[in-house]
């Protein structure tokens, strides 16, 4: 949510600029207007820096998980975004000056290759509670059977094993 709000700010801010340059604002005032866009800008960007960190701590969790199958593609999956987000961050750095002649195509490149890793993994772990789910429904079993059970398809909506909401 405060993410939202930092980058809804910085937009307003554009949105800001634009509309006062067009309506004949002072340069200075532009000028000003523009710096406090650049470091809600900035922000945003420092506070992603963490991103990896809680994505690392997420797949410490996930890995306690006791369905095998949920355990896997919930643990590989906030890995994956882990690494993405430390590609992210790497190409920030490169984009921001911080890190000279670094190739940016690659670290793109890599960047997508693990969100897209992430994707499969939960859409393989969605497809996996789906099938939990007809089998149950199959089954006739009640929800209660299916917790003494262990497995992740009797929990409410929306609480999914590992999701870190």
């Amino acid at each position: 949510m405060e993410y939202s709000l930092r980058r809804a700010a910085q937009y307003a801010c554009t949105l800001l600029g634009y509309t006062l340059q067009r309506n004949g604002a002072s340069p200075d005032f532009l000028a000003r207007i523009k710096q406090l866009e650049s470091h809600l800008s900035l922000g945003r960007k420092l506070f992603r820096l963490g991103n990896s960190a809680d994505a690392l701590e997420a797949a410490k969790r996930a890995i306690h998980l006791s369905d095998m199958v949920l355990r896997f593609c919930i643990t590989v999956s906030h890995l994956n975004r882990a690494m993405y987000f430390a590609c992210d961050n790497i190409l920030w750095a490169g984009r921001s000056g911080l890190v000279p002649h670094m190739d940016q195509e690659k670290w793109s490149q890599r960047s997508f290759r693990y969100y897209l890793f992430a994707l499969i993994m939960n859409l393989s772990r969605d497809a996996y509670e789906i099938r939990l789910l007809m089998e149950r429904e199959a089954s006739g079993k009640c929800p209660e059977e299916e917790e003494e059970a262990g497995t992740a398809a009797a929990r409410p909506a929306g609480k999914r094993a590992g999701s870190s909401s």
